[in-house]
């Protein structure tokens, strides 16, 4: 057993005694090749050489997988960003298009107004923003609650999201206002075809896009074309953008809104200077001059 003792403690010193050799031959080795590598001699060369031709096709087999990690992180990372810039995009298309449909509607305005010689420009607008509390998208009703606090709000007036009607007051109570949207089965509003100026009313009817009823059996009218208010009835004012025709079959048109309804977290109360008796509801009854289509 003693003997067993001794053999086991040599052993384990004879395992410590090399490795400690060992780390310093490993240690000479690597001073010799440094300083073999400062050399520039044939031998040198010839030594880099061949070590480089066997450690060559090593380092490239050893370096593929992580070439590919690179190429996929790199292909993950651009397809982030590219979905990060789709969104930006988005977001600009989104305001070049609220920009455009001014330019438009300033452009035949002006057209229009070049003609008239006893022109008297609309007054200028006030408008206060009022935070979304509730909202009713059923079936019956499509509404929103909105908090005023205590700025004077009245029956009537438009009501704005991301610079494009969404709907207008209905009812003034306290410090809350309940607006009637555009979608809405009760929505009657006259409008116009931006391009060609063709009449018709745009009716909600509960869901996400209203209707363009009541216009001319013969208008020119086509997707994409964006759909303002006609002023007429005195409801709203000319020229505001509501939406853009996104469906044309048969006799049924749809109108897609500008804004995102279900995303606006804040709307703007517009005062036109509109009174009370010009601020009529519309009864859908057709326009002076129009036909069902």
């Amino acid at each position: 057993m003693v003997r067993r003792s001794v053999l086991l403690i040599q052993t384990t010193e004879l395992k410590i005694l090399l490795r400690r050799l060992f780390i310093a031959v490993l240690f000479f080795c690597s001073i010799f090749f440094i300083l073999l590598s400062t050399v520039d001699s044939p031998l040198t060369s010839g030594i880099n050489k061949a070590a480089l031709r066997i450690t060559g096709p090593i380092m490239q087999v050893v370096e593929y997988p992580a070439r590919i990690l690179h190429r996929a992180y790199t292909y993950l990372y651009d397809i982030s960003r590219i979905y990060l810039d789709n969104r930006e995009l988005r977001a600009e298309n989104k305001q070049m298009l609220i920009l455009q449909n001014k330019v438009r509607s300033l452009e035949v305005e002006n057209q229009l107004l070049s003609r008239l010689l006893n022109y008297t420009p609309p007054p200028e607008a006030n408008f206060i923003s009022a935070k979304i509390i509730a909202e009713s998208s059923d079936n019956f009703t499509h509404i929103l609650f909105v908090y005023i606090g205590d700025e004077d709000v009245k029956k009537g007036q438009i009501v704005l999201g991301e610079e494009s009607v969404i709907g207008r007051v209905d009812t003034v109570s306290g410090q809350y206002a309940k607006v009637i949207l555009v979608t809405d089965i009760n929505s009657k509003i006259p409008v116009v075809v931006e391009r060609t100026r063709a009449r018709g009313i745009l009716s909600g009817d509960n869901t996400e896009m209203p209707s363009l009823i009541f216009t001319r059996s013969t208008a020119d009218i086509q997707e994409g074309d964006v759909i303002v208010t006609s002023g007429v009835g005195g409801m709203f004012p000319a020229g505001l953008p509501i939406g853009f025709v996104s469906l044309l079959q048969n006799n049924d048109i749809k109108v897609e809104t500008l804004a995102d309804i279900s995303r606006i977290e804040y709307v703007r109360i517009v005062d036109y200077g509109l009174s009370t008796e010009q601020v009529k509801i519309f009864d859908g009854s057709s326009e002076s001059g129009t036909d069902e289509r």
